[in-house]
C-alpha cells in the first residue's frame, strides 16, 4: 500500500476512536489526611511550668523573709544574689508556659509606666548592673497589655546583655513618635546579628501565626516568646536591626491604641483642708496681738497638669489607622534619625539605681 494510502487509515482509524464515546475514567481521591494529634507534651510542660512558678514565688517569699532578718551584711548578699537567680528561674518558667501555648492570665494587671516598664524588663537580666536608662518617654502602657511588654522588653534586653561582653553598656530608651507611638530602643556593642539567621529572625517576628514547631531554635528561644507574646495584641512590633560600627539595635514599637497617661497620685485640696478647721481654732495669739484667720473663698478651678483618668482606666480604644509605610521602614528611618541626632548632641545617660532587683520589677 502506497505511503498515501497509509497515512489515510491511520487518520480514518484516528477520527474513528476520537468519535467513539469514552468511558470517564475516574481518578482516584486521595483520602482526606486525619487531622494531626495534639502533642501531649505541650500541656504536660505548661503544668511543670506552673508548678515551677508556684515554687518560685514560695522560695522569693522565704528568701525575703531571711533578708529582712539578716543583719550580717555579706550573708545579705548571698540572699541578694540567690533571690535574683531565683527571679531568673520564674522568668523562664513564665517563658515556657507562653511557649506551650497555656493560658498566662495575670490576677493584678494594672496600668504601668514606661520607666517603670523599662527598670522591671532589666531587672530580670544576670548582668542588671551594666544597663543604663537614656530618655523614656512620660507615657504609660495600658493593663491589658503592660505585662507583655515587660516580658518582651526583658527577652531583649537579655539578649543584647548575653551577646556583648560584660565590660560594655547597654542601653535602653523609649522615645515618642510623631504617629503617637513609642518605641523602645535596646542597643548593645556586641558581637552583632549573624547574616544567615537574619530571615529566619524576620520571618518569625512578622508571623502572624508565631512560630512554627519546626523553626524553634534553642539560641533564640528568647525571641521566639517576644515573637509569640508580640502578635497577642495588634500593634506591637519588633525589629532587630544592625548597628554600627558593631552590635544590635532591638526595637519594641507600642501603639498609641495600647498607651495612657501615667498614673499620678491623687494630692488633697488645701481648701478642703482649710474649711475642715472648726471656727474656734481660727484664732492665732501672739503676743499682745489677736490674729483672726477668716475663712477664704473656694477658687475657682485651675487645670493642673495631672491624669483625669480613675484608678480604673476604661479599656483603650481600637483604632483602624494603617501606616503608610512598612515596619521595616519606619524603623531604619528612626533608627538613621536617633543616630544623627545623637552624633550632634548626645544624651545623658541614666544609670540605674542600686536597688533590689525583686523590689525594682514593679507591678508584674
Amino acid at each position: 500500500m502506497p505511503a498515501a494510502g497509509r497515512w489515510t487509515n491511520w487518520w480514518r482509524r484516528r477520527e474513528q476512536k476520537q468519535a467513539d464515546p469514552v468511558e470517564a475514567v475516574e481518578e482516584p481521591v486521595p483520602a482526606p489526611e486525619p487531622p494531626a494529634a495534639p502533642d501531649p507534651w505541650r500541656p504536660v510542660a505548661g503544668e511543670f511550668a506552673l508548678r515551677l512558678l508556684t515554687l518560685t514565688w514560695e522560695a522569693v517569699h522565704h528568701i525575703g523573709e531571711a533578708e529582712f532578718r539578716e543583719q550580717d551584711a555579706e550573708r545579705r548578699k548571698v540572699l541578694f544574689r540567690i533571690d535574683h537567680s531565683v527571679t531568673r528561674v520564674r522568668r523562664l518558667a513564665e517563658n515556657l508556659r507562653v511557649l506551650t501555648g497555656e493560658p498566662f492570665d495575670d490576677p493584678d494587671q494594672q496600668v504601668t509606666s514606661l520607666q517603670d516598664i523599662a527598670h522591671a524588663a532589666g531587672a530580670a537580666v544576670e548582668n542588671y548592673e551594666r544597663l543604663h536608662f537614656g530618655p523614656i518617654a512620660d507615657l504609660a502602657v495600658a493593663a491589658a497589655a503592660a505585662d507583655d511588654v515587660i516580658r518582651i522588653l526583658t527577652e531583649l534586653i537579655d539578649n543584647a546583655d548575653r551577646y556583648s561582653a560584660p565590660t560594655e553598656p547597654v542601653t535602653i530608651a523609649a522615645h515618642l513618635t510623631g504617629d503617637g507611638d513609642v518605641v523602645i530602643r535596646v542597643e548593645d556593642n556586641g558581637i552583632g546579628l549573624n547574616p544567615a539567621h537574619v530571615p529566619w529572625i524576620e520571618r518569625l517576628l512578622d508571623s502572624p501565626g508565631g512560630p512554627a514547631a519546626g523553626e524553634l531554635r534553642p539560641a533564640h528561644l528568647g525571641l521566639s516568646v517576644a515573637a509569640v507574646l508580640t502578635h497577642r495584641h495588634r500593634s506591637l512590633r519588633v525589629r532587630l536591626v544592625p548597628r554600627l560600627p558593631r552590635g544590635t539595635v532591638a526595637m519594641l514599637m507600642i501603639g498609641a491604641d495600647l498607651l495612657c497617661e501615667t498614673p499620678r497620685p491623687a494630692q488633697p485640696e488645701p481648701a478642703a483642708a482649710l474649711d475642715a478647721v472648726p471656727e474656734q481654732r481660727r484664732r492665732a495669739i501672739t503676743g499682745d496681738e489677736v490674729t483672726m484667720v477668716l475663712p477664704t473663698q473656694k477658687a475657682m478651678p485651675r487645670r493642673v497638669p495631672a491624669s483625669v483618668r480613675g484608678i480604673d482606666p476604661p479599656p483603650p480604644p481600637l483604632t483602624d489607622r494603617v501606616h503608610q509605610t512598612t515596619w521595616h521602614d519606619d524603623a531604619a528611618d528612626f533608627n538613621a534619625g536617633v543616630d544623627a541626632a545623637r552624633s550632634k548632641a548626645p544624651h545623658r545617660i541614666e544609670h540605674p539605681p542600686n536597688v533590689h532587683p525583686q523590689k525594682a520589677e514593679g507591678p508584674r
